[in-house]
């Protein structure tokens, strides 16, 4: 089978990783040919006697994207696997395309009247054209369902851990204070005034550790209504780290916190348990759906600051909790290869 894979967002968070999971085991079945799309310099590393490259540096959701494709080619292919909902006009071979959740739809307000519309057709577009979509957990396979009655064929591929994570060896902070982390971004579904607040409550109340945010300082306090409500010596910023530097603040935090209202999958946590962190999470369905057989891992009520910290004052933090082989044989990305092969054609 020859299969076309759009790669163009390749480097970007969330879906570029999940692409960085997936693409070895894709391209390791050897009995098919690949066209991978994206910037060659990067996809250099992947190129073989059944792998190759062309450089597409087309930018997404744009209407050059819509237009000026390299369809004549992709058509000489039998399939075209895309690892988002944004699919060029003109393709004629079978379509297999992702969408990881729907939280534009679920919550109008995280975007304008003019957004909402255009993720809309996007979204119905890919739904009607594609031969199969490939989501990330049930509860997303559910949501799509909803918004769009004739998604029949929805295959859920999760997430999974990166043999980048299987592979690192924990290191000890030194002269550091124990402290509980937050790995996410400042979009109001993550929930991050939510966990400072808490985090103010328990304060008042004897809880001592220091709060650590991975990401830019700037970048958080100007896209809050209060940029003050970031101030605080026990508050601190990472700036922007490499995926090991993240795993080294994971591995030494006390409790990763994710607060979020809403998440397709929702990844740090899954990072945080292998790696032997007790996580504390908003309690909402998702969560719930992937985490709540694991025993280092509480849940407090999304829509309350106080319940977090009643929880955070509650709960103690834990490194005996052994997890790493029920984690990697049920989220990995070798699996999750398979199941996409497994539904294409």
């Amino acid at each position: 089978m020859k299969i076309v894979i759009d790669c163009r967002m390749y480097n970007s968070s969330g879906i570029g990783t999940y692409l960085q999971g997936i693409l070895p085991y894709l391209l390791a079945e050897q009995k098919n040919n690949y066209l991978l799309l994206g910037d060659s310099n990067i996809l250099s590393k992947y190129k073989t006697k059944n792998v190759e490259i062309q450089e597409v540096n087309i930018p997404i959701f744009s209407v050059k994207e819509l237009f000026c494709f390299p369809c004549s080619k992709i058509n000489s292919y039998d399939a075209f696997l895309t690892p988002n909902f944004n699919i060029p006009i003109g393709i004629k071979i079978p379509i297999y395309a992702f969408i990881h959740d729907v939280v534009f739809l679920d919550i109008k307000e995280l975007t304008s009247k003019i957004g909402y519309y255009i993720r809309k057709y996007y979204l119905n577009r890919a739904v009607k054209i594609a031969k199969k979509i490939f989501t990330v957990s049930e509860f997303s396979k559910n949501r799509i369902s909803f918004h769009f009655k004739k998604a029949k064929d929805i295959v859920v591929a999760p997430c999974a851990i990166k043999n980048e994570l299987i592979n690192y060896f924990p290191q000890k902070f030194s002269n550091f204070k124990e402290f509980i982390i937050f790995v996410g971004n400042i979009k109001p579904h993550k929930g991050l005034e939510t966990l400072v607040k808490g985090w103010r409550y328990a304060r008042k109340k004897g809880f001592d550790k220091q709060l650590v945010i991975v990401g830019e300082k700037e970048g958080f306090k100007t896209k809050l209504s209060n940029g003050d409500f970031l101030k605080g010596e026990d508050i601190i910023f990472t700036g922007r780290i490499s995926d090991e530097e993240l795993y080294g603040y994971m591995s030494n935090a006390s409790i990763l916190v994710q607060p979020s209202i809403y998440e397709g999958f929702g990844l740090p946590p899954l990072e945080a348990l292998y790696l032997g962190t007790t996580c504390l999470l908003s309690d909402i369905e998702v969560f719930k759906e992937i985490y709540t057989e694991f025993q280092n891992c509480y849940f407090f009520n999304k829509e309350s600051a106080e319940d977090l910290a009643k929880k955070l004052l509650l709960i103690s933090s834990s490194k005996e909790i052994e997890q790493k082989k029920y984690i990697t044989s049920k989220y990995n990305f070798s699996i999750t290869a398979q199941i996409i092969l497994d539904n294409i054609l």
